[in-house]
């Protein structure tokens, strides 16, 4: 599934702490069906070989990881590591609260210094909105959401971006920030109170 030149992430399970993940941007320079090689776009020390990490990466409008173990360093500055291909890529997005579309429910974002991104669709990890703004891919953004006379706020990481228009660009986000934010602890419950409404609308019951 992975080829060359594809955006990753590369997390180290050692540094996870709960309910937060380091996800460090990086580039696919070469893959084959056993291995792949990565350039770590910023430092990360303490790698060797035989160390288990997980790839992170959006295929089919999923974020996926696959899990592998580092065989060598061929280069530090910048860093470049071969990896082996333990298993298959699997959705690392909650199995139980899948994605859902938000086009027509009027949902909106304010990212960074934009306001009013329209949100496309949203899962329990993340969201996709368009923008005007060209965000480049592992971008750290600020995103306020706005549903239901409520707004959260939290971090969330560029995960994939597509030019639409001359001047609509539509972004897919992973929210990686969970400590002193409200955003991604309450998508989950967002995704579905709007999978009701839209089943209510469906059934004719809707009050709007």
């Amino acid at each position: 599934m992975l080829k060359t030149d594809d955006k990753v992430f590369f997390r180290l399970p050692r540094e996870d702490r709960p309910n937060k993940r380091v996800l460090r941007p990086a580039t696919v320079t070469a893959c084959d069906d056993q291995t792949c090689t990565l350039r770590l776009e910023e430092p990360c020390p303490g790698i060797e070989p035989d160390l288990e990490a997980f790839l992170h990466f959006e295929a089919r409008r999923k974020f996926m990881q696959q899990l592998g173990r580092v065989l060598r360093k061929d280069s530090e500055h910048p860093m470049l590591l071969v990896m082996q291909l333990l298993a298959q890529p699997t959705s690392s997005e909650s199995r139980q609260c899948f994605r859902v579309s938000c086009l027509g429910e009027n949902l909106r974002a304010n990212v960074d210094d934009e306001i009013g991104c329209e949100v496309v669709d949203l899962s329990a990890t993340g969201l996709a909105f368009y923008a005007r703004r060209d965000f480049a891919l592992g971008t750290e953004v600020s995103i306020t959401l706005s549903y239901a006379g409520k707004s959260y706020a939290g971090q969330a990481t560029i995960m994939s971006s597509r030019r639409l228009t001359p001047k609509t660009i539509r972004h897919g986000v992973l929210c990686t920030e969970r400590e002193g934010g409200t955003l991604a602890k309450s998508l989950a419950s967002i995704n579905v109170a709007i999978q009701g409404e839209q089943q209510r609308r469906l059934a004719g019951t809707s009050r709007a």
